[in-house]
């Protein structure tokens, strides 16, 4: 069973489907039925002239008639959607931001032979048996890397949640970069989408437990229904980071990312104000509700935070506890629950101490 590597174009493509030489074939699908926000989105792309994945097709020739016969073995919900497109059956959603509300016919000429002549890389499997396809199946998931939490979650949400954080994590790549929070392996492997979502979720929710199942929570939570002004609150959060700390934070554990969400909780609660999340009254009893207006103070106290982690021996009684909890298992609301009160006295009183 040959595999043949070529490029073809959509109009290739809406060729073959209004000839009948286009097969989609549902037993081959791999994935569930895309929502309209990712249809649009694959559009969005095609329109930018940005990648999309290859498709896989398996072409089966007539020696008879001459002709060839080409069967979507993987990338189906792709051609279903540019085959829509095509035919006016799908409308933009404000996802694609200036083609909102656009459908095929509303392009101009120019937008058309773009959408048109957009090459697809198809690998080809030439009179290929079922038995084949499920190899090929087979020998590319031996070959992928497994999707992590962030990547799979990417992957099945679809509403404004998802992208408006994938839109906030990498508007603040700068930040992930230039001050050593995030490597860029990590940033491919979405970790930064991970670290906003949770900075978000302190903001719609509080301080709660944290994790993969936690995250996954928050994204099943808000993907029908998120209110993105809380965008604005964390923008303002991270920009007070970038203008009054990270210079003096940079290479310290508070810009490593369990303890920069401490932080920025901090913040959140003492610049705009957060719900309780999993905190129980007593752990807020006593805290200063604004910054202390001693920036320099407040550095102060935050480097002596980050010494704190830092060291390798306990300190004494009345540190000892965050010390304890900065060392693991830091995303757990035990740990959270001891922790953030120092950060909100680092943020908002002379003293990291009551």
């Amino acid at each position: 069973m040959p595999s043949i590597l070529e490029q073809y174009r959509i109009s290739d493509f809406l060729e073959w489907n209004k000839e009948k030489r286009l097969e989609i074939n549902p037993d081959f699908q791999r994935g569930s039925v895309w929502k309209p926000a990712a249809r649009t989105f694959l559009i969005d792309t095609i329109l930018r002239q940005l990648p999309v994945p290859k498709v896989y097709l398996r072409t089966r020739i007539n020696v008879d008639t001459k002709k060839a016969v080409r069967e979507i073995v993987d990338g189906q919900q792709r051609i279903r959607a540019i085959l829509d497109f095509a035919d006016d059956k799908l409308t933009l959603s404000k996802r694609a931001n200036e083609f909102s509300g656009m459908r095929y016919s509303d392009l101009d000429e120019g937008q058309k032979t773009t959408f048109l002549s957009y090459p697809i890389a198809v690998d080809q499997l030439v009179n290929a048996t079922i038995d084949d396809v499920l190899e090929v199946f087979s020998r590319l998931n031996s070959y992928t890397v497994s999707l992590n939490g962030p990547e799979k979650r990417h992957a099945k949400w679809q509403g404004e949640f998802k992208f408006t954080i994938r839109a906030a994590s990498r508007r603040w790549g700068p930040f992930w970069k230039d001050y050593k929070v995030l490597s860029t392996h990590q940033r491919v492997r979405m970790l930064d989408d991970s670290l906003t979502a949770e900075m978000v979720g302190v903001l719609l929710d509080g301080v709660k437990d944290g994790g993969d199942p936690k995250i996954d929570a928050l994204y099943k939570k808000y993907d029908l229904a998120f209110n993105a002004a809380s965008i604005v609150n964390l923008d303002k959060i991270l920009k007070y980071i970038v203008d009054n700390l990270a210079e003096a934070l940079i290479d310290t554990p508070l810009l490593n990312p369990p303890h920069l969400l401490m932080l920025f909780s901090g913040l959140a609660y003492t610049m705009v104000g957060i719900p309780n999340g999993d905190l129980k009254p007593e752990d807020l009893n006593g805290l200063p509700r604004a910054i202390f207006n001693d920036l320099g103070r407040v550095r102060e106290n935050l480097f002596l935070l980050a010494s704190l982690i830092s060291a390798d021996d306990e300190p004494d009684q009345a540190l000892a506890q965050f010390w304890r909890t900065s060392q693991s298992s830091t995303q757990r609301i035990a740990s959270r629950r001891v922790r953030f009160p120092f950060y909100v006295r680092a943020l908002g009183s002379n003293s990291i101490l009551p």
